[in-house]
């Protein structure tokens, strides 16, 4: 299990959820916010060359060097803006009030694939939604938990604060918040799904993968050792299993679940979920925002990390 994270450097993500912004997250306007976070974005990686490296090394390994340098600049242009849009969803999901975000969310988002999960939740079983860090992942759970559905989500808290206003938001509504860096965190998860709810989980966080030695995968064109995560919750759990994007669009959000495997069928949950994700990342590279560690982290894996049997 990884160090607590609230013990790591002043990075993006405590640099923007500073008291201050926390504040203004509250009391202005969104238009307003949304822009006064990128000004803040800009001034960050405007400081920190070795992060500004890290993107754009990130995203010429993943795309190559079939993009000319007009297109990729482009890119790397729209995934700053992406990298900023989901701190801006991160604070005020947060930190907005309940009734004002459930109303925003129940707006502006629509829901493609709410069939497969409604006759999953009428079966009376729990299921598995993983997903991505792409979109605007942070709306999921308190979008489910709005519309009747029992999500318990998996996720990092960065600080303290952020811990303590997702936390008083959960108790208003039903939804369960697990903290990965818990040692229990398996436990838990297979708990809620004995419950018949909806457990979210990340695929994409490599700084936690569990590597096996025995089989491989292939991500964005490299074969590395597979993460085993996922496919433990998914034997031990034999629960329904689906992939879940929370996708920006022009005018709002499209929340686009299908299923992945029913509980039954073998196969590998890391590799299902990953064919989904890339095809998303490789279309719309900007609503993916592990970049600015995907190349570092990723490069470590595939030289020193160690690997454990499956």
């Amino acid at each position: 299990m990884q160090s607590n994270p609230l013990t790591k450097r002043l990075d993006l993500s405590r640099f923007l959820q500073k008291r201050p912004n926390i504040l203004l997250a509250k009391l202005l306007p969104l238009s307003i916010y949304r822009q006064y976070l990128s000004l803040l974005g800009l001034f960050y990686y405007g400081m920190n060359g070795r992060e500004r490296k890290n993107v754009s090394q990130s995203l010429r390994y993943v795309l190559g060097h079939n993009v000319n340098r007009i297109a990729f600049q482009s890119i790397l242009w729209k995934t700053y803006l992406g990298i900023f849009e989901h701190y801006f969803e991160k604070m005020i999901n947060a930190h907005k009030n309940l009734y004002e975000m459930t109303g925003y969310l129940n707006d502006k988002i629509s829901f493609s694939g709410r069939y497969w999960l409604d006759q999953t939740i009428a079966a009376n079983k729990g299921c598995i939604l993983v997903t991505g860090h792409y979109g605007a992942v942070e709306y999921i759970p308190l979008f489910l938990a709005s519309n009747q559905y029992r999500p318990s989500m998996i996720l990092r808290f960065k600080t303290n604060k952020l811990r303590e206003a997702l936390v008083h938001k959960s108790k208003s509504v039903d939804l369960e918040l697990i903290d990965a860096d818990n040692p229990n965190v398996i436990f838990q998860a297979l708990n809620a799904i004995k419950q018949g709810r909806i457990l979210i989980t990340l695929c994409d966080e490599i700084h936690s993968w569990r590597p096996c030695t025995k089989n491989n995968t292939t991500l964005f064109g490299h074969n590395i050792p597979k993460d085993r995560t996922l496919d433990i919750l998914y034997k031990r759990s034999k629960a329904p299993a689906c992939f879940g994007i929370l996708r920006r669009e022009n005018s709002g959000y499209d929340f686009s679940v299908r299923p992945l495997a029913d509980g039954n069928a073998a196969g590998s949950i890391c590799e299902f979920s990953w064919q989904q994700l890339e095809k998303h990342v490789y279309a719309s590279p900007e609503q993916w925002y592990q970049w600015p560690s995907f190349y570092p982290e990723f490069s470590k894996y595939m030289s020193s990390m160690e690997c454990y049997d499956c």
